[in-house]
C-alpha cells in the first residue's frame, strides 16, 4: 500500500518520506528508520505487550516524525497507517502529542481493533484533533457516527488497473484461484468445503500460507483436513509458481474471507480478466456496486442443517472465547458469550452459516458430508446453488477493465492530494468516542469463529 502511495504522489509531484520501526527487504524507496517505531515485544513471563505508553518511547517517535516532517516543509501532513491496532503501546501517545501541538495528522484505518480484534485492542485515547480516512463506507460511517467529524472514505487503488494484460479465459472445469494468504479471517475451511462440490475436473487453489507463525498451525490443520477428507484443493501453489501464471490457469477467482478492510479480492481479479466466486461481504460489497460493479454469483451464507456438528461444545466454546474478550475490551456488558452462541445455532431457522462457525466446528461438517451420503444431500437441499457451483464462472464476464477507472492510482493520487489539503486547510476534528465504536462493531452478526 505504501509503495502505491508513494507511485501515486510522485505522478502529482508531491515529495514523501516514509518513516518505520524497522528496514523493510524488498523495499524499493528510501526508509528512515527510528527504533521507536517497532512492534513491542512480550515482556519475559508475559504473553502479551503491555498496553501503556513508555514517555521516553513516546518522546522519540515525536521527535523522529518532526525531524522528517520538518525536512519536507511547512506543508507536510503526517499520514499514519492502521493507528487503531496496537502493535506499539507508545504510538496513540505520540499521535495525541503531535494532534496537540498543530501538527497535520491523517490516520488510516484499514482495519480496526474494535471490530471483534481484542489482541490489539488499546484503552489509550485516540488523538484529538486529527482526520480520520477509512477504506470502506462502513468503518468511515461508524466513526462518525462515534462522534469523528473529519472522516474521509479512501477506498485502495487497485494494482495496474490501466494497463491490462489479460489472459484467454477458458470454460469447463478448472482451477478455481484463491489468491490470498492463508490466514484465519481468509475461512480456508470454507474453500475446502466448496472443494467438496465442484464439478469432476475443477479444483480449488489457494496460493500462499500465512508469514504470522500463530496463524500456521490452523493452515497446516486445514491442508491435512483436505489431504484426509481427499478434497480438490491445493495449498501453497504460489510457493512455486507466479500469480501471473495462476491467474491465468485459473476459470475464476475464488474467495471465502468472512472480513476484509477494503476488499481487494472482489476488484483484483476482473484487473485481470476474470470473475469473483464465493462469499459476499456486506461491508465492502456494497462499495463496488455503488459504482456500478456487479457479482452476481456470490453467496451471502452457507446453511449447515442441524446435526451436522457438535452444537453444545460449539457454544461452550463461543461463549468462553467471547467472554474473554470482552473482558480484554473491558466490556463484559456489551455482548455475551451466550448471546452470540445463541445468535449463531438459532440462525432464525436457516441453519448456522457455515462461516460463523470455528475451524473445530467447521471440520465436523465436513467429516459429515464426506461419510454421511444423506447428510450430503440435505446440505445440497439446504444450499441449492452449492453443487456444482464453479459452472457460474462459465457464464460470467468480468467487469470491463474501464469500469475499474475509479480505483486507478491516478485517482487514488488525486484522492490522496485533496485529502493533504483539507487536512492543511481544515485541519482534523473530535476524535471517534471508543466506546460508541465498540457497541457498534461487538455485535453477534458481526462475530465470526475465524475472525477473532
Amino acid at each position: 500500500m505504501i509503495r502505491r502511495q508513494l507511485s501515486a504522489l510522485a505522478m502529482l509531484g508531491i515529495d514523501a518520506a516514509v518513516l518505520s520501526g524497522e528496514a523493510a527487504s524488498g523495499f524499493s524507496g528510501t526508509v528512515s528508520v527510528e527504533p521507536a517505531l517497532a512492534y513491542d515485544e512480550p515482556r519475559p513471563g508475559q504473553g502479551s505487550c503491555p498496553d501503556y505508553p513508555d514517555p521516553m518511547r513516546a518522546a522519540a517517535i515525536v521527535a523522529a516524525i518532526c525531524l522528517e516532517a520538518d525536512a519536507l516543509g511547512d506543508d507536510t501532513v503526517i499520514h499514519v497507517h492502521n493507528p487503531t491496532i496496537r502493535k506499539n503501546a507508545s504510538m496513540l501517545a505520540a499521535l495525541s502529542e503531535l494532534a496537540a501541538a498543530g501538527r497535520p495528522l491523517v490516520l488510516h484505518v484499514h482495519d480496526l481493533a474494535e471490530d471483534w480484534r481484542p489482541d490489539v485492542y488499546s484503552r489509550q485515547p485516540y488523538p484529538e484533533g486529527a482526520l480520520w480516512a477509512a477504506i470502506n463506507r462502513y468503518d468511515a460511517a461508524a466513526l462518525r457516527k462515534a462522534g469523528a467529524l473529519s472522516v474521509t472514505f479512501l477506498p485502495d487503488p487497485v494494482p495496474c488497473p490501466g494497463q491490462p494484460e489479460v489472459a484467454a479465459r477458458s470454460v469447463g472445469p478448472g482451477l478455481l484461484l484463491c489468491p490470498v494468504r492463508g490466514i484465519r479471517r481468509k475461512n480456508l475451511g470454507e474453500a475446502v468445503l466448496l472443494a467438496l462440490f465442484v464439478r469432476p475436473g475443477s479444483r480449488v487453489g489457494i496460493t500462499l500460507p500465512p508469514v504470522n507463525p500463530r496463524e500456521l498451525p490452523h493452515y497446516d490443520a486445514w491442508r491435512e483436513v483436505g489431504a484426509r477428507l481427499f478434497a480438490p484443493v491445493s495449498f501453497g501453489l504460489g510457493l512455486t509458481r507466479s500469480l501471473d501464471g495462476l491467474y491465468a490457469e485459473s476459470r475464476a477467482v475464488l474467495t471465502t474471507s468472512i472480513k476484509e478492510g477494503f476488499g481487494m479480492s472482489f476488484l483484483e481479479p476482473a484487473s485481470r480478466g476474470r470473475a469473483t466466486l464465493g462469499r459476499r461481504l456486506p461491508r465492502v460489497v456494497p462499495d463496488f456496486e455503488r459504482a456500478g460493479l456487479a457479482f452476481p454469483a456470490l453467496y451471502d451464507s452457507i446453511a449447515v442443517p442441524g446435526g451436522f456438528f457438535d452444537d453444545y461444545a460449539f457454544a461452550s466454546r463461543i461463549t468462553a472465547v467471547v467472554d474473554l474478550a470482552m473482558k480484554a475490551f473491558g466490556q463484559p456488558a456489551v455482548c455475551s458469550g451466550a448471546e452470540v452462541a445463541r445468535f449463531i445455532l438459532e440462525a432464525d431457522g436457516a441453519g448456522s452459516d457455515y462461516g460463523r462457525l470455528d475451524e473445530l466446528a467447521q471440520a465436523q461438517v465436513l467429516e459429515t458430508l464426506v461419510h454421511d451420503r444423506r447428510a450430503r444431500s440435505a446440505f445440497i437441499a439446504a444450499n441449492p446453488f452449492i453443487e456444482h457451483w464453479d459452472q457460474a464462472a462459465d457464464r460470467l464476464e468480468p467487469p470491463p477493465h474501464e469500469a475499474l477507472d475509479s480505483w486507478s492510482e491516478v485517482a487514488y493520487g488525486e484522492r490522496l492530494a485533496r485529502l493533504y489539503q483539507k487536512a492543511l486547510e481544515q485541519g482534523g476534528g473530535p476524535a471517534p468516542d471508543k466506546q460508541s465504536l465498540l457497541e457498534q462493531y461487538l455485535r453477534p452478526e458481526a462475530f465470526h469463529g475465524t475472525g477473532i
